[in-house]
């Protein structure tokens, strides 16, 4: 935020840095009475050793003080995190749409066929980028097979590619409460590596035989293609659950699935684990302005707990074997 330090046709000003950490800065500029009280940004030139602050120039304006975008832009610039609409040399790299599972992907011998399986996810509501889905199946031992499988984006990001060199300059996708900033483009997170329902995908899988005490007797890790029979809410999840009316095969799956994880919760609670946990809050947003229209507090169900407990155990799982296999690259 500027600040006037002086009068004429060309002010002199002094800039108000949003940290601070930062000194003000000297700025010669025009345009004074266009930039109060609004969020700017400057580069800093120079810093006489006899100056009690730097010199600077006006850079660009990002927009009123208290304005609900400038101040996510804010957030954003703060946090060096670049929201810039990926270039066509990244969207170039992408496989054109539509895209299907191949016959060389099923044919490929080191990608297991799980298409036979009831493979459901379990999201927040609207959920469009779903990279992650599920399976229980009861077997006649009276143990059960429970599989995570994870959206294979390596199979459409290749090392040393612009979409490759992106993805690692943004680190991640960024959520904030009226929008994303997506670390891939949204035709591959949306679509192409998306655990949809009644489409075929490409995943990662990582699949345990379990006793009805959730003790793990044997795991296998694979490349796979499913085929998701249900895109589930939590809140939708949780009612199945609930439902002691509902019988059908993917009620009780879900049912068998929240038995295991409630025993895997505990005994890792009682081995020691440590919880983060804190209180969430959510948005209602007006789906046209984006402005905020109520908040509250997330509320965590058991189909939350769940899910949650699962993605960790083939976290632990995969963790595992890179150590195994690869103990000198091992963060562990």
């Amino acid at each position: 935020m500027p600040m006037p330090a002086g009068s004429g046709s060309v002010a002199h000003a002094l800039f108000v840095p949003k940290d601070r950490r930062i000194p003000k800065i000297r700025i010669q500029t025009r345009q004074l009475g266009n930039l109060l009280d609004k969020r700017i940004i400057v580069a800093v030139d120079s810093w006489d050793c006899q100056s009690r602050y730097p010199f600077g120039h006006y850079v660009r304006v990002i927009g009123e003080i208290g304005d609900r975008d400038t101040e996510s832009e804010m957030v954003l610039i703060d946090n060096d995190i670049d929201a810039r609409p990926f270039s066509t040399q990244v969207l170039a790299c992408l496989p054109p749409l539509p895209w299907s599972v191949s016959s060389e992907d099923l044919a490929n011998p080191i990608r297991l066929d799980l298409r036979d399986l009831r493979v459901f996810s379990v999201d927040p509501p609207g959920c469009k980028d779903i990279d992650d889905a599920l399976h229980c199946t009861a077997l006649s031992s009276g143990n059960f097979e429970v599989g995570v499988h994870i959206a294979d984006v390596t199979n459409f990001v290749h090392p040393g590619t612009p979409l490759d060199d992106e993805a690692s300059k943004r680190g991640t996708s960024v959520y904030l409460v009226e929008r994303r900033i997506d670390m891939l483009p949204k035709p591959l997170t949306e679509d192409i590596c998306s655990l949809r329902a009644d489409v075929e995908r490409l995943a990662f899988s990582v699949i345990w035989e379990l006793t009805p005490e959730a003790e793990i007797i044997s795991t296998r890790y694979t490349k796979s293609v499913i085929k998701s029979c249900a895109a589930l809410s939590y809140v939708e999840a949780q009612a199945r659950m609930d439902d002691s009316r509902l019988m059908d095969p993917l009620t009780t799956d879900l049912r068998n699935m929240n038995s295991l994880a409630k025993k895997m919760r505990q005994r890792r609670i009682e081995r020691g684990a440590l919880t983060l946990a804190s209180a969430e809050v959510k948005f209602q947003i007006d789906t046209e302005t984006h402005d905020p229209l109520d908040i509250g507090m997330y509320q965590i169900r058991e189909a939350n707990q769940m899910v949650e407990e699962f993605m960790l155990a083939a976290n632990v799982s995969v963790a595992e074997q890179i150590l195994r296999q690869f103990p000198l690259c091992s963060l562990l």
